[in-house]
């Protein structure tokens, strides 16, 4: 739930300041739907066959009356939602010299990217990926694999990049892009392993 949610508000965050500020279309509505129907269901089902944690037994029974997302849910959404927004706000504007389409296919590719690997911090809210194992959840992997193998396809098949409003990019556009997805990996696992060390 918090990584769709995380994902979704993303989106609604990019697409709510583009408007504000009153810049182009950011994302077009079939990037929308492919971001949210091919890409994003396959890695939210799998992150569902994830293994029970080896710690659960060390903290409390969960309150009944409590709410599935909670306050701090809520603002670990928040979190996710500004920085994966902002980061293809920025991808967009950066490219935004080689012109719309261009600006657009690399926002687009950058809010993938960002919402495929963000699905490694929501694996575990509490335990780093090597105390659950990287290949623990083999399903997983093969989901991200083929989303990202799509999102390519999506950027140089002209097939779909007739229907999906993009344009190929170039390798300075993928630098950018893969720079603004190493954060969300890299910051959820320090903050675990900070935790777990004072626990």
């Amino acid at each position: 739930v918090r990584y769709l949610l995380s994902s979704n508000a993303g989106e609604v965050f990019a697409i709510m300041f583009n408007i504000v500020i009153g810049g182009p279309l950011i994302f077009v509505p079939i990037q929308i739907l492919w971001m949210n129907l091919v890409t994003d269901g396959a890695t939210a089902l799998t992150l569902g066959l994830e293994r029970s944690e080896e710690d659960s037994m060390r903290h409390p029974p969960r309150d009944p009356s409590e709410a599935i997302v909670g306050y701090k849910g809520l603002f670990i959404v928040l979190l996710f939602a500004i920085y994966t927004g902002s980061a293809s706000l920025f991808a967009f504007y950066s490219m935004l010299d080689h012109g719309v389409v261009f600006a657009q296919t690399v926002a687009f590719s950058t809010m993938v990217f960002l919402e495929k690997f963000s699905v490694f911090a929501f694996r575990s809210l509490s335990l780093p990926q090597a105390r659950i194992g990287f290949f623990s959840n083999p399903a997983l992997l093969i989901a991200l694999t083929l989303t990202l193998g799509a999102q390519i396809l999506a950027v140089y098949w002209a097939p779909l990049q007739a229907v999906l409003h993009t344009t190929a990019i170039d390798l300075d556009a993928w630098i950018l892009l893969l720079v603004l997805t190493v954060p969300v990996v890299l910051v959820p696992e320090a903050v675990k392993y900070v935790r777990a060390g004072k626990r």
